[in-house]
């Protein structure tokens, strides 16, 4: 096996990682040292040196659990990480066992450092083998992705209804404008979690990638409102130098229209196409069932993209038993 020196990264580097981010066919906005640092979470960057040379590495959000434990994963409103590699100008074969190597030398390490280990990695990645021999577990997830090349085209792949609600809601005087005003989007936001019952617990992380990247001019906000100028929906959009990013909705039921959704996102995707040039939307996951229902109208094309976990066999036993102590000695008390 090749010889290579893995290390945990610190901030004088952070310029040679966003370089290997911006190349590397697995790098997105979300991996970046920027990024992570706006969302307001620790992490840590390990990178994968070879000959002094910067190849590989993998950015994980850490987090502390009860007992002592510690988690590596996720930092909110990131959707992927995963390790990333550099464009590899070798044959397929070569390419493929060099990735399986930095994956072999990654696994146990991780293993010793985490008592609990997710991530998700990006959608062009489908080889998961060597974390998986080395006990990790992979699981599909699913997004859908919408290819710009032909605007009229996706527009005409377009599910029927789909493009019925975009005509009604503009023929019911539903607008919708390009905005800087975060804080009322994201009263949306919580809107639409409270339909729901839930609490919309990154709100320190959206504001914090929102100031980073309003600077960078890498993110936009659409708001469709009635003929009142009441505001009805929201998107937020990020993009980097490949893709766009749908990364947050809202919606005002209390002034409910069926279409102010589906044309905010429209328009957001015209945005992308024809201001930004890029040639893709990413949807960024398709999980949940009503949610899945409503992009696929967009017809955009079904992706696979895995996550990967692992966990320490004594880990839910530890709190497990926690939570039962804690709960007798509430009884007690």
């Amino acid at each position: 096996m090749t010889e290579y020196e893995v290390v945990a990264l610190n901030s004088s580097e952070y310029e040679s990682w966003d370089s290997l981010v911006e190349r590397s066919p697995q790098g997105t906005i979300f991996s970046t040292s920027s990024w992570l640092q706006a969302t307001g979470c620790d992490f840590k960057i390990y990178g994968v040196y070879q000959n002094k040379e910067l190849i590989a590495g993998l950015p994980l959000g850490v987090r502390k659990l009860p007992l002592g434990l510690k988690s590596g994963e996720h930092p909110p409103l990131t959707p992927y990480l995963g390790i990333l590699h550099e464009p590899c100008e070798t044959k397929y074969i070569s390419q493929i066992s060099k990735e399986k190597e930095i994956q072999t030398i990654l696994a146990p390490m991780l293993k010793d450092q985490y008592d609990r280990l997710r991530f998700q990695v990006h959608p062009s990645v489908v080889d998961l083998q060597s974390m998986i021999w080395a006990g990790y577990s992979s699981s599909v997830r699913y997004t859908y992705i919408l290819h710009l090349d032909d605007l009229a085209q996706a527009w005409d792949e377009m599910e029927k209804r789909r493009r019925n609600d975009i005509l009604r809601a503009e023929r019911d005087n539903i607008s919708v404008v390009k905005s800087d005003d975060f804080d009322g989007f994201f009263e949306l936001v919580q809107k639409t979690f409270h339909r729901q019952k839930l609490h919309a617990g990154f709100r320190k992380a959206a504001f914090g990638i929102h100031a980073l990247l309003k600077n960078r001019k890498q993110s936009q906000i659409f708001i469709a409102s009635d003929g009142q100028h009441r505001p009805i929906a929201g998107v937020y959009i990020v993009w980097d130098h490949r893709r766009a990013y749908y990364l947050l909705g809202g919606y005002d039921p209390a002034i409910a229209h069926s279409g102010a959704s589906a044309l905010a996102i429209w328009k957001a995707i015209r945005f992308v196409s024809e201001e930004l040039r890029l040639s893709e939307f990413d949807f960024e996951g398709s999980m949940m069932p009503a949610i899945e229902l409503f992009f696929r109208k967009f017809g955009g094309r079904l992706t696979p993209y895995y996550s990967v976990s692992w966990a320490r066999p004594s880990l839910d036993l530890a709190l497990h038993l926690r939570a039962a102590l804690r709960r007798l000695f509430r009884r007690g008390g």
